[in-house]
């Protein structure tokens, strides 16, 4: 019994010293909750910056001023139709005036020319072709912009002969 009594003490001895298996694994615990603290509350980024980076955030666009653009004449892709005449209007967001965008509307006519002389007639001539034109030449104009300054455009005339 002596014996037995002497192992007890010597592992009695090599815990308290921090020498044993149980004194190494509780400064690995110790020092993993420490790194996970320090994670935590030092680099893990705030919830919103974590938000705002995985979801853009939708900005309500407010109508303002109408540019009203010079009517255009241009030539269509097909050729059973000389040619296309048609008014446009751009809608500005609120605060952009009219008599400023004017000296920028080059830009507008532009993208316009380029985008309508590539439509087919079947698609000017129906209604639902209009308005999916409508929006895609809308969305062609807010990036020509940086996706600032026009909101949509708008048909004032349509003649193709």
């Amino acid at each position: 019994m002596a014996s037995k009594k002497g192992k007890d003490e010597d592992v009695d001895e090599e815990e308290e010293e921090g020498g044993g298996k149980g004194g190494k694994l509780k400064f690995v615990v110790i020092g993993l909750v420490a790194l996970g603290a320090i994670y935590n509350f030092v680099l893990k980024p705030a919830p919103e910056e974590t938000e705002m980076l995985a979801e853009p955030m939708e900005v309500e666009l407010i109508e303002g001023e109408i540019f009203q653009m010079e009517e255009m004449v241009l030539n269509l892709e097909d050729p059973d139709v000389g040619y296309l005449r048609i008014g446009l209007a751009v809608v500005l967001e609120e605060g952009i005036l009219a008599a400023d965008f004017e000296m920028e509307s080059a830009i507008a006519r532009d993208v316009a020319v380029t985008f309508l002389s590539a439509q087919s007639v079947e698609d000017l001539r129906s209604a639902a072709g209009k308005v999916e034109i409508k929006k895609e030449l809308s969305m062609l104009m807010r990036e020509a912009y940086d996706d600032e300054k026009v909101i949509r455009v708008l048909f004032t005339g349509l003649v193709m002969q």
